[in-house]
C-alpha cells in the first residue's frame, strides 16, 4: 500500500526543511517505522509535488545528516522523529542570517584547536589529503567545495571523532554561506593563501602558527560578511 505524503507548499522557505516536515509527519503518523525502505525516487517526488532533482538534494542531506541510510538502490530510514526535529532545527539555523556570529565563534573556538591536534596527530595520508584540497583551491577559482573539503580534511586529521562529525556537518549548514563569499571580490585569493599557510604550519608540527593561522582565516571570514 503507498505511503501519502503532505504536498510541498512552494511559498514556504527552503525544501529540504519541507520535505522533513512531510516525512515527519508520516513518522508520527504511523506511516513509516524506522529499518522501512522509503518509496522509489518517482513515487515520493510525486507524493510530496516537487522535481526529482530537488528530492535527491534532499535525500543527500538526509544521507549525510544520518537520517537514512543508502544500502544499494534502497534508501532505509534509520531515526526516529525526535531526531528529525533536531535536524530540522538545524536547518533552520543555517539558513538565518543572525546566526552568522554563532557560527564564527563555534569556528573559531573549534577550529583552532583542531589545528592545534591536527599538529599532533596527522599521518602522512592526511598531510596528503590536506595538500590535495589547497591545490585544488589554489587551481580552481571557482571550486568552493575545494574550502569545505580542507576544513573537513583537516577535522579529520585531529583524530577526533567528534570534531570531525560536528564540522563535517557544520561545513554542511555554511554551504550557501561560502558560495555566496566566493562571489566577492579577492575571497578566493585570500582563502587560497590562508589554507596553504595553515597546512604548512600543520605539515611543520608548529601548533601555535597553524593555530594562528587559522584564527587569522577566520578573521578574512569575518571580514567579508561586513
Amino acid at each position: 500500500m503507498a505511503v501519502r505524503f503532505d504536498k510541498i507548499q512552494h511559498s514556504s522557505p527552503t525544501v529540504p526543511e519541507l520535505v522533513l516536515d512531510s516525512l515527519l509527519n508520516a513518522i508520527e503518523a504511523g506511516k513509516l517505522q524506522i529499518g522501512s525502505e522509503l518509496p522509489p525516487e518517482r513515487d515520493l517526488a510525486e507524493a510530496l509535488g516537487i522535481s526529482r532533482n530537488s528530492l535527491r538534494e534532499c535525500l543527500s542531506i538526509m544521507s549525510f545528516m544520518g537520517i537514512v541510510e543508502n544500502r544499494g538502490n534502497r534508501k532505509i530510514l534509520v531515526k526516529n522523529a525526535d531526531y528529525y526535529r533536531k535536524a530540522r532545527s538545524l536547518l533552520e539555523l543555517s539558513y538565518s542570517p543572525s546566526t552568522f556570529d554563532d557560527f564564527m565563534e563555534f569556528r573559531r573556538t573549534n577550529e583552532r584547536e583542531i589545528a592545534r591536534l591536527a599538529c599532533r596527530r596527522a599521518t602522512e595520508e592526511d598531510l596528503d589529503r590536506l595538500r590535495s584540497s589547497v591545490e585544488r583551491l589554489e587551481n580552481d577559482a571557482t571550486d568552493y567545495l575545494a574550502d569545505v573539503e580542507f576544513h573537513v580534511n583537516l577535522a579529520y586529521a585531529s583524530h577526533n571523532t567528534i570534531f570531525a562529525a560536528m564540522l563535517d556537518y557544520v561545513n554542511c549548514l555554511i554551504l550557501e554561506l561560502r558560495m555566496r563569499f566566493f562571489e566577492r571580490e579577492d575571497y578566493h585569493g585570500k582563502t587560497a593563501q590562508a589554507h596553504r599557510r595553515i597546512y604548512e604550519a600543520v605539515r611543520d608540527r608548529d601548533e601555535e602558527l597553524a593555530a594562528y593561522e587559522m584564527g587569522r582565516h577566520l578573521k578574512i571570514i569575518e571580514n567579508y560578511e561586513d
